[in-house]
């Protein structure tokens, strides 16, 4: 089940990864399209249907496959990052009584909103680590107390620091 979980979580992650990719497409298609196609549509359904599920999906097999709680905390994150996402808005139409339709909102309101395409790199940056941990551990490279760290036997030592060391449990100066 664990090895499932391991390969589920990666290939989710890789999904994750492709539909923030296709979230940005899918805002420039709606940006840069005449309006009364309403294509813009479509980046607002792919935001608030398939992300959340993704990102869901992602956290459930990262704990399935005992990713560690780095990677299960990285992609906690990329779910808060995606709250925030729609919260940009909320919180920018409560502070400035503006909707999607107001045809001149304010500077401030237009820097606030301003703020979700950066949020949505940072998503995808976090996205692309999450994933790039989670084929780690589907391959096996990853495992052990936290994907990604290293163990106190594997840190390479330098020759001068091994001259050093105490040998076989005595000390020396």
């Amino acid at each position: 089940m664990r090895r499932f979980s391991e390969i589920a979580f990666a290939v989710v992650a890789t999904l994750l990864t492709a539909a923030v990719v296709l979230q940005l497409y899918l805002a420039g298609v709606g940006v840069f399209s005449d309006p009364t196609d309403r294509l813009f549509a479509v980046h607002g359904w792919n935001g608030r249907i398939v992300l959340p599920l993704l990102v869901l999906l992602t956290i459930l097999f990262a704990g399935l496959a005992k990713a560690g709680k780095k990677t299960v905390w990285l992609t906690v994150t990329v779910l808060g990052l995606l709250i925030l996402q729609t919260l940009i808005f909320v919180i920018t139409g409560l502070i400035f009584a503006i909707g999607p339709e107001t045809p001149h909102p304010p500077l401030a309101a237009t820097l606030l909103l301003s703020l979700h395409p950066i949020n949505g790199l940072a998503i995808l940056v976090l996205s692309g680590i999450v994933t790039r941990r989670a084929w780690r551990l589907a391959r096996g490279t990853g495992r052990g107390p936290e994907v990604g760290r290293e163990s106190a036997e594997t840190v390479p030592v330098d020759s001068a620091d091994a001259a050093r060391m105490p040998v076989g449990g005595t000390s020396t100066p």
